[in-house]
């Protein structure tokens, strides 16, 4: 028979992931790893065993956890995203909990709990209002570009604009949600001339990096860290801007690395997660483009990510790599 552990017999604590992002890019779930220090204060009580559940699911999807590892996972329910406005920024919460069950000195089985709550933000990737794309005519106001132009890439070099569509966020409104707010990537803030000038994208954004850090812990020698993971970085900072403030999705027929003023930076991925973060009439049109039923992964190319895709806590192990020059 197990019976709940006396006051301070079983200390717990959570650490981990405990928040994750859901964005147009692949992956199109979010990820975590949560771990539980133990401390056995009283002498003579052991360790027996630990367990993950989920205690409370969350609202606009679904979640899951390894009982043992306390690895999990969060997928949007599709139907919630298809009900959002146009370019609107959601956060959705979970909570996990951990049983700790430990024999005391006499031989009783004991059991003590604790919880976590798991935040999850759901953005699609954007440059902000003002960004200057490389394109054929030279650096170019992202408001300025249309389809049909034509974008450097890193990979393929000048690339046609298949889609472009852009959505505005109030003042008011990055008050009331801060993950609403962009990131300010200042002037030579990730190496001489990247980039040229402050530029701003919203958190969710992935950036281009490399360096011999990013080779030895990943096996790659480049990867796409989300902009607000460089926040750590000096000149890589959230701001709430003193205005309005307009974010663009840039689709090319691939997913490419383009050049942000002096930064390599992604265009938007057409995974699923991005198609349900688009209104009705963006996705009508974006069939159009594509001649398809639903546009999506299958096109040509839109299966892979132009790079390898760090997790939050892959990306902080990074301390300051190279950036590429673009």
């Amino acid at each position: 028979m197990v019976s709940n552990a006396p006051r301070d017999a079983i200390d717990i604590t959570i650490t981990g992931d405990t928040t994750g992002s859901v964005t147009g890019s692949p992956p199109n779930v979010a990820i975590g790893d949560l771990d539980a220090i133990v401390d056995l204060p009283n002498p003579g009580w052991s360790f027996f065993f630990s367990s993950w559940e989920i205690s409370d699911a969350p609202d606009l999807g679904t979640a899951t956890i390894n009982g043992t590892t306390g690895v999990w996972t969060y997928t949007v329910d599709p139907a919630e995203f298809d009900a959002l406005d146009d370019g609107e920024i959601v956060q959705d919460t979970f909570e996990v909990e951990i049983s700790v069950f430990a024999f005391s000195p006499g031989g009783q089985l004991f059991v003590e709990t604790d919880t976590q709550q798991i935040t999850i933000n759901i953005e699609g990737v954007c440059f902000v209002m003002g960004t200057l794309i490389r394109a054929v005519r030279g650096y170019t106001p992202i408001e300025e570009l249309k389809p049909g132009d034509k974008v450097w890439t890193r990979d393929r070099g000048l690339q046609h604009i298949k889609w472009i569509e852009s959505s505005a966020v109030r003042l008011g409104r990055m008050k009331r949600d801060p993950a609403l707010q962009p990131v300010r990537i200042g002037k030579d803030a990730l190496g001489r001339g990247q980039p040229r000038n402050d530029i701003y994208v919203s958190q969710q954004h992935r950036i281009l990096v490399c360096g011999p850090a990013v080779e030895l812990l990943f096996g790659e020698p480049e990867a796409l860290v989300c902009a607000s993971d460089l926040c750590h970085w000096p000149g890589v900072e959230i701001v709430l801007p003193d205005d309005d403030i307009r974010y663009y999705h840039i689709l090319l027929d691939r997913h490419e690395i383009l050049d942000a003023d002096g930064v390599p930076a992604e265009s938007l991925f057409l995974g699923e997660e991005a198609l349900y973060q688009l209104s009705s009439e963006a996705l009508q049109e974006l069939a159009a483009i594509f001649d398809e039923d639903v546009p999506g992964p299958p096109g040509a190319g839109f299966g892979q990510a132009a790079r390898m895709l760090l997790r939050s806590y892959e990306a902080q192990a990074i301390l300051k790599p190279a950036l590429i020059d673009a």
